[in-house]
């Protein structure tokens, strides 16, 4: 047979099944065999099975499994009995594909450079009941523009979709889906897949891909999980392939769409370059993604989540990063072009036990239309963890070891985290500051409420109080307000200690 497909099914609903049989019953293309894995599947399940494959007329196999093993299992079960046909696929229970969708596929592939290993299409979205969702000629704009890649940004964003066809000549050499991945497991193998040889795009809808059913994993897999897992697949790769960068930035943002190009083409156009960027939406409801999605850069990392918290979010973008050194930075603010070649060199001259550098920064103040240049802000040298509590303050940029922001457990959940995470470090590290202006931060009017402030005095205070028990409980703190802000603590020596 040219053509294998596998089509692996778990516990479905019986019409969105019979649709799909009567689907690939209608291809045109009829020099194909069809393996279906029911994988530990319900009753119900088992029977809509052998109820649709009564109208099959094509070669078809049904292997019924008793225990429910995942899709990547499935897969390399069916594709295990398909090693006699020179190309493959696979399918899902709940979607539906046009006549001419295994032909098309099929003469691509076959009319392309014998290099090309896998084709691709257009695929429509369709929801619970079959109807399209959104416009289709929008979609197919923006589809299109989206899946156009070169395929080394695979290991940025998964392109491929859900109408595909690839070599088994190549599937053998990229070798069989990973269970490790389940959920994203053909996000991890077309990165292998990948790898083997080129791609074509076709342009055209193909098939029909549902989202919303009951048991579809769309629906029953929280889309945070979904990304946080492809990640791990690109990262998982990345570093099998020795593909690691020596700094990991990160930008979470909130609701920042108007700054985030400013924020991004300040790090892509550093001039050190070997870096990882991990763009951390933390459930922006601006839609940031029409901006982020113009850069096809494989030292890019997207990941949208749901609304946490900044801490949440850059403890999230930590647990993907790969470099030795960590940077942070807002998605309204911008570095300077040789922030990350300055503070490497710095940072790589100082001893282990200095967890965190910094530098200075520029003060800019958002106006209607334009920034208006504000003061410089110099970081300082510290004599003692004592002296990061009584001043107060908090530097940009802030470089990191990675490793002493684990040791800590990464940045803790509180309103003041920027403060709070120098107190942690500075219990264990000393840090090291580079008399140079590095970082630009802008300032917006009325960016924070009374009320905010007042609560973030309040954490502050309840948190400088907690430290200091926490450092031994050596000295007590006595603040000194003015206009509603912490002036100045004293440490007050406790009798007790």
């Amino acid at each position: 047979m040219e053509i294998g497909v596998v089509l692996p099914v778990y516990n479905q609903k019986p019409q969105y099944i019979d649709e799909c049989f009567k689907s690939l019953e209608s291809q045109k293309f009829r020099d194909f065999q069809l393996v279906i894995v029911i994988d530990g599947a319900n009753q119900e399940t088992v029977q809509a099975v052998e109820e649709a494959s009564k109208i099959l007329t094509i070669p078809y196999e049904i292997i019924l499994r008793n225990e429910n093993k995942g899709i990547a299992y499935s897969l390399n079960q069916g594709f295990s009995h398909l090693n006699h046909c020179r190309f493959l696929t696979w399918v899902s229970s709940d979607n539906r594909h046009y006549p001419e969708f295994l032909q098309t596929l099929y003469e691509h592939l076959v009319n392309a450079p014998e290099e090309t290993v896998l084709v691709y299409s257009l695929f429509k979205i369709i929801d619970q009941n079959g109807k399209n969702r959104g416009n289709v000629e929008i979609r197919r704009k923006n589809l299109t523009n989206f899946m156009t890649r070169n395929k080394a940004d695979i290991l940025q964003e998964s392109f491929i979709g859900a109408s595909f066809l690839f070599k088994q000549s190549a599937f053998v050499k990229a070798g069989p889906y990973d269970s490790k991945f389940e959920k994203v497991e053909d996000y991890e193998f077309w990165i292998r897949l990948l790898r083997i040889g080129e791609i074509k795009f076709i342009p055209d809808f193909l098939m029909e891909y549902r989202v919303n059913g009951e048991h579809s994993y769309t629906t029953i897999t929280p889309r945070e999980d979904i990304r946080l897992k492809s990640i791990a697949a690109s990262n998982y790769n990345r570093i099998k392939q020795r593909d690691t960068p020596k700094v990991s930035v990160m930008i979470s943002f909130y609701n920042q769409r108007k700054y985030i190009r400013q924020a991004i083409e300040s790090v892509l156009n550093q001039t050190f370059s070997n870096f990882q960027l991990i763009l951390i939406d933390d459930g922006s409801t601006d839609n940031p993604w029409e901006e982020i999605l113009q850069y096809n850069d494989t030292r890019i990392i997207p990941l949208k989540i749901e609304n946490g918290g900044k801490a949440r979010a850059l403890n999230i973008g930590l647990t993907y990063a790969l470099g030795e050194y960590i940077v942070e930075l807002d998605g309204d603010d911008w570095l300077e072009t040789d922030t990350l070649e300055t503070m490497v060199d710095e940072m790589s001259k100082q001893p282990d036990d200095v967890g965190l550098c910094y530098g200075n920064r520029k003060i800019w103040i958002q106006g209607r239309y334009t920034v208006v240049p504000g003061p410089v802000y110099k970081g300082m040298n510290y004599k003692d963890k004592y002296e990061v509590l009584t001043e107060l303050k908090t530097h940009c940029p802030r470089l990191y070891r990675k490793s002493a922001l684990e040791h800590i457990g990464g940045w803790p959940k509180s309103k003041a985290e920027d403060f709070k995470i120098m107190l942690k470090l500075a219990d264990h590290y000393r840090f090291y500051w580079i008399d140079k202006t590095l970082y630009n931060q802008r300032r917006h009017k009325n960016n924070i409420t009374k009320l905010e402030q007042n609560e973030n005095q309040q954490q502050i205070k309840q948190m400088i109080e907690e430290v200091l028990k926490e450092w031994g409980d050596v000295y007590k703190p006595e603040f000194i307000e003015k206009n509603g802000f912490i002036e100045t603590v004293n440490l007050i020596k406790n009798n007790n200690s």
